[in-house]
């Protein structure tokens, strides 16, 4: 009985350690937080099994399995394209679906304390941020890496995600801060001192979208926290006013950041055109006018993924499917660009799993906001400001036009599933 009460205690205070350390283990190379989500999904599984606690699933949960079956059956059913190999990591993938749920279920079941996890997040956040401005300064940063192809990507090396990994743990590093200090006077000096931080970690990064994506959270904030909207207006102005100085007066930054304005071309935004599978190989003219509609890589990507979905437009092409059908169109190199991964959420999406999977996935966005509606109840006031908080993450991560890293790569994946699956959930512990 004694051993068998140790035993439980080991394993709660195990899995809450794993939790807690989730915005530490991203800062790591895929292949330990591979094993990182390996072992934290299998303690959690042990400890219900120890406790006797059964999983209830509810309709969101149900949707997330939907949406990752769906990935799989267009993996089978392109198998002779993609292989064996990607056919296996289809099913590997499910390991988000159930990360996703046994991270709601913890939540729910208010096994872990949030505000441990925030305050982790902020100081992962405010580490990263220090290292790449150091970075900038000593050609290497604390750890002895150099930029790597022009980006200033702190610990991660090679891998350009450091001022998206900044940006996504911004407004979970302000919960910490929400939460933790009572003095109002404090408060606001340290919300300022760490938005100054964290939003030059990204600049620096020379991460665009996640710094316009800062910018965008910080307008939200003015919005929706109408007692600090004249704090946040002042630290936009003091944030754009830094950003000015160093676009002006830093040759890296400066070269990174103007080249934004040759992304898009707003004139040609004059029509939309609706083309048949039939006549995009074969009519010249339609395929001059798509190539006038944008102008820059992610334009062409965005033509891509147009193509690929017309060839699998209800169930999609598979598991990482856009490399290998990209290769495959009979298309001038013109008009169209390859890459891993479309660089956008949805259109991954329905690269992947087609119509049929992106309109699961707005269903499960869609539960997920309404249940915002109850949440903004509660009678704790630091319940609904971390209520805002996470329906500023949603808005801003989930917004269509932005570019995004794929949702089921390692690194990104892992960051993108915890958050929306810390912000599905109704029930959380703070105190």
């Amino acid at each position: 009985m004694s051993k068998n009460f140790i035993t439980k205690f080991q394993m709660d205070t195990f899995i809450k350690v794993l939790f807690y350390l989730f915005p530490f283990f991203m800062l790591l190379e895929s292949a330990f937080i591979t094993s990182y989500l390996t072992i934290f999904t299998i303690s959690i599984l042990f400890f219900y099994y120890l406790k006797k606690i059964k999983i209830k699933f509810d309709n969101i949960d149900y949707l997330i399995l939907i949406f990752f079956l769906l990935k799989f059956i267009s993996t089978l059913l392109n198998i002779n394209i993609l292989g064996s190999f990607l056919f296996i990591k289809s099913i590997l993938d499910f390991r988000f679906a159930i990360f996703f749920i046994l991270i709601r279920k913890l939540i729910f079941h208010e096994l872990i304390n949030l505000k441990i996890l925030f305050l982790v997040a902020l100081s992962c956040a405010i580490f990263l941020s220090l290292d790449i401005i150091y970075q900038h300064i000593n050609s290497k940063d604390l750890f002895g890496n150099p930029p790597f192809d022009g980006r200033y990507n702190g610990t991660f090396e090679h891998e350009a995600i450091a001022g998206s990994y900044i940006q996504k743990n911004f407004l979970i590093s302000l919960s910490a801060l929400f939460l933790l200090i009572t003095s109002n006077q404090n408060k606001l000096l340290l919300l300022f001192l760490i938005n100054i931080i964290l939003g030059l970690g990204i600049i620096l990064s020379l991460d665009r979208m996640p710094f316009l994506t800062y910018l965008f959270i910080i307008f939200l904030l003015v919005i929706f926290l109408k007692n600090y909207r004249k704090f946040f207006i002042f630290n936009f102005i003091i944030i754009s006013l830094i950003f000015i100085f160093l676009f002006n007066n830093y040759k890296i930054i400066n070269d990174r950041y103007s080249s934004l304005s040759k992304e898009f071309n707003l004139s040609k935004f004059k029509e939309v055109l609706i083309f048949e599978n039939d006549k995009i190989s074969q009519n010249h003219e339609i395929k001059k006018k798509l190539s006038n509609y944008f102008i820059g890589d992610y334009s062409k990507i965005y033509k891509t993924v147009y193509y690929l979905w017309l060839k699998n437009p209800v169930i999609g092409s598979g598991t990482k499917s856009f490399g290998k059908m990209c290769e495959k169109l009979v298309i001038s190199a013109d008009e169209i660009a390859c890459s891993t991964h479309p660089h956008n959420i949805y259109m991954e999406i329905i690269v992947t799993q087609g119509t049929l999977g992106l309109l699961v996935f707005i269903i499960l966005l869609t539960v997920i906001l309404l249940n915002f509606k109850k949440r903004f109840f509660l009678e704790s006031n630091n319940h609904n400001i971390i209520n805002i908080l996470f329906l500023i993450i949603l808005i801003s991560e989930l917004w269509p036009l932005r570019s995004y890293g794929s949702i089921f790569h390692t690194v990104n994946g892992s960051i993108f599933w915890f958050i929306l699956a810390l912000t599905s959930s109704r029930k959380f512990k703070i105190n």
